[in-house]
């Protein structure tokens, strides 16, 4: 249920971030029709029309930081959403068995522990403790073996020919990647394609380039080069946060 509600959210933030040239050119085609209007009066000066379509600028300017500010904490609650849920099953609690097998367990482990450190042959100690990891039957107690796992390859390691250290480390590396397969959820793969995915998202640029330089040209620099990074403009310009009486509230989907 968890890795299904981490897809649904990452989707949501998919949603969101693909609406963004959608939702920029229903904003500029409105503020192009404003500063055009100003430029077809009449009645206006020269330096009117210029000084205008600067308040113009500034105005729209503040408000669309505004609305894509609103649209990237939407957009970054939906992956912590799914950051939260793929978690949950990467790091599910795995049921614990009986006291009794913990018990036969815990004597096995210690008895392979004593003939690893006393094998003179690294193959014959590899092949005992695969033999060891092919009879677990319990995800707890094949957890319990990843955790020891450092140390028991490091015996095997030790004693290894040095010119077939390369191949056995390799084997060994193989192992320890198959064990997780024992007491991991089904889900938990797919959980860590989510977890990846949400955080690449939230490093990348929220809108792409062609909205940048389409800001740059209809509202000025100062505005498409924050459009990426409006934390930092409201960190430096907290007063523009707030929004005006009248301005337009941010559409967003689903």
């Amino acid at each position: 249920m968890s890795q299904a509600k981490a897809r649904e959210s990452l989707l949501k933030a998919h949603e969101l971030k693909n609406d963004n040239t959608r939702f920029y050119r229903e904003f500029n085609d409105k503020v192009r029709a404003e500063i055009s209007a100003i430029r077809d009066d009449r009645y206006l000066s020269e330096d009117g029309r210029a000084q205008k379509i600067a308040e113009v600028r500034e105005r729209r300017g503040k408000e669309l930081l505004r609305l894509a500010h609103a649209r990237r904490q939407e957009f970054r609650a939906h992956l912590a959403d799914a950051q939260k849920h793929a978690e949950a099953v990467i790091y599910a609690k795995i049921p614990k068995p009986s006291e009794e097998k913990i018990e036969r367990f815990t004597e096995s482990l210690r008895k392979l522990k004593t003939e690893l450190m006393l094998s003179a042959r690294a193959e014959s100690a590899a092949a005992k403790l695969t033999q060891f990891i092919d009879e677990l039957d319990d995800p707890y107690l094949a957890h319990k073996v990843s955790i020891e796992y450092a140390d028991l390859a490091g015996s095997i390691l030790a004693i290894a020919d040095p010119s077939n250290v390369g191949k056995l480390r390799m084997d060994l590396s193989r192992q320890y990647d198959g064990l997780s397969g024992k007491y991991e959820d089904p889900d938990a793969n797919a959980a860590r394609d989510a977890l990846e995915t949400a955080t690449e998202m939230d490093k990348s640029s929220f809108f792409i380039g062609l909205v940048h330089d389409s800001v740059r040209e209809t509202l000025g620099t100062r505005y498409s080069s924050f459009i990426n990074s409006t934390d930092t403009y409201f960190e430096q310009n907290p007063d523009d946060l707030q929004e005006p009486d009248g301005e337009t509230k941010p559409r967003t989907i689903g």
